[in-house]
């Protein structure tokens, strides 16, 4: 096999890694990024041109006249991924077709890099998307439909976790424990490995995953600290009775802004609730929000105040979206609107190491990877969780896609 490749395609960003002159490569995309921002924006004067990465978001930010997504590998082992979605009026597409022209893209990226056809890819795999699901609906059926759509003729899959273990084997003392943590956008997944005594190959002692991650952070922070703003937990004028919640869950949520938030059922639902609300002013933003289809936008500036604050104690925040109130949102309300999802996620960490067989006392290293593990409160519970741990950060946003290449390294001999 001439050309291998790693590809780790991830709910928010996706990295192409290359074994070329002996060396390991991760594919350069715009402005030389070594990742590619799993986005695309259709514009409407040329729709079957769509804009991929920061270059699509930018458009769609600026006011680019046209249909934005993100976040679309969430819609793997859903109804939708099946369905059609509206890009204009009169023009539709299948949503299985947008995760297949954007991995083409990549790929074509990929081989441009490499200078030939990729011969062989292993891909990364959240834990949850098992070869033991059943039917054409498990998000692994629906993820080997993708990849053969794409053109990749030779491929095999790994779990996220166990190629950052690959990627991290070396660091690892030799009759040691490690808990690997991928702390995603869309999923985290664990895995308890031992070290064998020639450092040759890993002993994979349990895997666990959980469908929670960095963009389920995002909607909990939406929600809670944001939403408010425009009417969500607040009554009617009639009863006394909370307005649905329904609108604003789909608003907070990268994928169901995608599916579902853009509906003729979900405008006349707030239409409705604009028409009972006792603060009417509220939903009116909500209702604008939605009809002007920049959920997308305001969920950005959300997510990131969240980056932001995990080096400030608090910042002003301000949008147009809000009737340029200025909010005032500290760390503090940050972690106390996300502390719920974050307990699930060590949870799942701590049910790894049972089905291990293993304490989480007897773990030597805590090794974490992905971009929810920058989030200060995430890293605390784990270091608290896993005290006797020695941490392993370094490329923490890197290792699964260069995990995954060292594996494809080991399966074709090189």
């Amino acid at each position: 096999m001439q050309n291998i490749c790693g590809l780790d395609f991830g709910t928010s960003n996706t990295i192409s890694t290359v074994y070329k002159g002996g060396k390991t490569i991760m594919v350069p995309f715009e402005n030389n990024n070594k990742s590619l921002p799993s986005s695309v924006f259709f514009p409407f004067e040329a729709i079957d041109k769509p804009i991929y990465g920061d270059l699509a978001t930018n458009t769609y930010v600026n006011n680019g006249y046209g249909r934005y997504m993100k976040s679309f590998k969430r819609i793997l082992g859903t109804q939708f991924f099946e369905q059609r979605t509206a890009l204009k009026p009169g023009t539709n597409i299948f949503f299985h077709d947008i995760i297949v022209n954007y991995l083409k893209h990549v790929k074509e990226k990929t081989e441009d890099f490499l200078g030939g056809e990729t011969d062989y890819v292993v891909v990364g795999k959240p834990v949850r998307l098992s070869e033991k699901e059943k039917g054409a609906n498990s998000g692994i059926t629906q993820l080997e439909s993708i990849l053969k759509s794409v053109g990749y003729k030779n491929y095999s899959f790994l779990e996220e976790p166990i190629a950052a273990a690959y990627y991290h084997k070396e660091k690892i003392d030799k009759n040691s424990l490690a808990i690997v943590a991928d702390l995603g956008g869309g999923t985290c997944d664990f895995t308890v490995v031992g070290i064998n005594e020639d450092k040759k190959d890993l002993n994979i002692l349990a895997t666990s995953g959980i469908s929670l991650g960095g963009t389920d952070i995002d909607s909990n922070f939406a929600l809670e600290v944001f939403f408010p703003e425009l009417g969500y937990k607040t009554i009617d004028k009639f009863k006394g009775l909370t307005l649905p919640a329904l609108p604003y869950r789909q608003a907070s949520d990268w994928n169901k802004i995608t599916t579902s938030l853009y509906t003729k059922k979900t405008e006349f639902l707030v239409r409705k609730m604009i028409n009972n609300a006792k603060y009417k002013e509220k939903v009116v933003q909500l209702k604008s929000l939605i009809e002007n289809k920049k959920a997308h936008s305001l969920l950005n500036q959300i997510e990131q105040t969240k980056i932001k604050l995990s080096d400030a104690k608090e910042l002003m925040f301000s949008s147009e979206f809000l009737s340029n109130i200025n909010l005032t949102i500290s760390k503090s309300l940050l972690e106390d609107a996300i502390n719920g999802v974050i307990s699930k996620i060590v949870a799942t960490a701590n049910d790894c190491c049972l089905e291990a067989g293993v304490n989480e006392k007897s773990i030597d290293y805590l090794i974490l990877t992905g971009g929810t593990s920058k989030i200060p409160l995430v890293k605390q519970l784990f270091k608290e969780t896993f005290s006797k741990a020695k941490l392993i950060e370094n490329n923490s946003m890197d290792s699964v896609a260069l995990g995954l290449l060292e594996k494809a390294k080991k399966d074709a001999n090189l």
